[in-house]
């Protein structure tokens, strides 16, 4: 969420429900409640522009969310063998590097065979990794999982995008 840390999101809405009473956190009636509070920090988040360019936004975030998780398969074959072995490899269709995104970014198409798009997607890889594990770890560790493999995994992401930079 643009200028709040996740601190301060969770003393906003904190404070929210606490002045109306509720125990629950439903988006729709913040944002109502909200929209009389112009003093209010949150305010210019949801109220900063006009209607049009609202919508707009939300239309360009729909665009983006249809974008995501789209797959390409790549088949490598290494003709140089006498049998030929094919592998398979199953990449994002478009990457969105993250160093764009406060210009307003974008998303590539993928290229397997662009170094550059490959450490942005391992970098993003680590990432989605960390978030995972710092997230999901009590509930496996729960069940009697191991996390040191995927904690391996993320460092070796981590360590051949720091060692390409």
């Amino acid at each position: 969420m643009a200028g709040f840390k996740k601190k301060d999101r969770q003393r906003i809405i904190d404070e929210y429900l606490a002045a109306t009473g509720k125990n629950m956190f439903h988006p729709a009636e913040f944002v109502d409640w909200l929209k009389d509070k112009p003093e209010h920090e949150a305010y210019d988040l949801f109220y900063s522009m006009n209607d049009e360019d609202a919508a707009r936004q939300w239309r360009v975030q729909m665009a983006r969310q249809m974008a995501s998780g789209l797959r390409i398969v790549v088949n490598h074959s290494d003709p140089d063998q006498k049998t030929v072995n094919i592998t398979v490899r199953e990449y994002p269709a478009f990457v969105s590097p993250a160093k764009d995104r406060r210009q307003g970014g974008g998303y590539h198409a993928f290229d397997p065979d662009d170094e550059i798009l490959q450490q942005e997607l391992r970098r993003q890889a680590a990432v989605g990794l960390a978030s995972w594990l710092n997230r999901y770890r009590g509930c496996a560790e729960n069940i009697g999982l191991d996390m040191q493999p995927i904690e391996s995994i993320a460092e070796v992401l981590r360590g051949v995008e720091e060692d390409a930079a």
